[in-house]
């Protein structure tokens, strides 16, 4: 007879990789997790190339939709979890408590397997997005620069501008939309990307030449094809990136008051 205690014990060990030899990693096999944004999703890069991926929308419930989900992406894949040579998250900006699951979770997991994780800018992601789910890394196929905005959640987006070759022309910062409109003024922005340009569409009308606006947001598949770059060049540290402090209830001043 089994007991409670025991089944969960026996599940727990099911989802966590074995103790038994590891089996060879697969050279260039990565592991890619996204839950920074508005949708969590997991993406297998195999050969050179997609191998399995998936991808669901959510604002809540990264934590509980994760795991399974690279469970099922590996399967789909065909290969061990202790096969995979590296693991790849997005680092943000982005949700404060998405953001710290796909984190923790990559660490957790490159931890348990013995592999390197690294992380990937939302920015870079996200603009990777415009060029599709190419195999090659996609510098000719974005504009020479080009403004990432993303969602903050809040009035102001997170905005930074972005080269041809996805490199940082301008530090990201939160800004007013009175701030991002002079800076496409003053930088000739043609192309604005991401999953913030909701809050630019109903302000554009006293602009003379107004940049194209397209929606992109970040994918654990567009991580991958990142991640896969032979010379490293978007490898981040795995550490979160906040660019602004997260939102804190404080305490009501009548609760102060009645504080010993």
């Amino acid at each position: 007879m089994i007991r409670k205690h025991d089944q969960a014990d026996v599940t727990e060990q099911q989802r966590l990789p074995s103790s038994n030899p590891a089996p060879t990693a697969i050279s260039g096999t990565i592991l890619a997790l996204d839950a920074a944004g508005h949708a969590c999703s997991a993406a297998l890069w195999r050969d050179g190339g997609i191998a399995a991926q998936e991808r669901r929308a959510m604002s809540h419930g990264h934590a509980v939709e994760l795991l399974p989900m690279i469970e099922r992406v590996m399967a789909a894949g065909g290969i061990d979890l202790r096969q995979v040579e590296r693991i790849a998250a997005t680092v943000g900006p982005g949700g404060f408590t998405g953001l710290r699951i796909g984190l923790a979770t990559a660490r957790g997991l490159g931890l348990a397997i013995g592999c390197p994780v690294i992380g990937l800018s939302s920015f870079q992601v996200a603009a990777a997005a415009l060029a599709g789910r190419p195999a090659a890394l996609p510098d000719r196929f974005l504009p020479d620069r080009f403004l990432v905005v993303l969602d903050s959640r809040r009035a102001e987006p997170y905005a930074a501008l972005l080269g041809g070759d996805l490199s940082f022309l301008r530090p990201p910062a939160l800004m007013t939309l009175e701030e991002i409109w002079a800076l496409i003024r003053d930088e000739a922005v043609s192309t604005v990307i991401g999953d913030g340009i909701a809050a630019l569409q109903s302000g554009n009308a006293g602009e003379t030449s107004p940049p194209a606006l397209i929606e992109a947001a970040t994918d654990a598949a567009i991580a991958a094809a990142l991640a896969a770059d032979p010379n490293h060049r978007f490898d981040l540290p795995p550490d979160p990136v906040y660019i602004r402090p997260p939102d804190i209830s404080q305490p009501k001043s009548a609760d102060l008051k009645s504080t010993p």
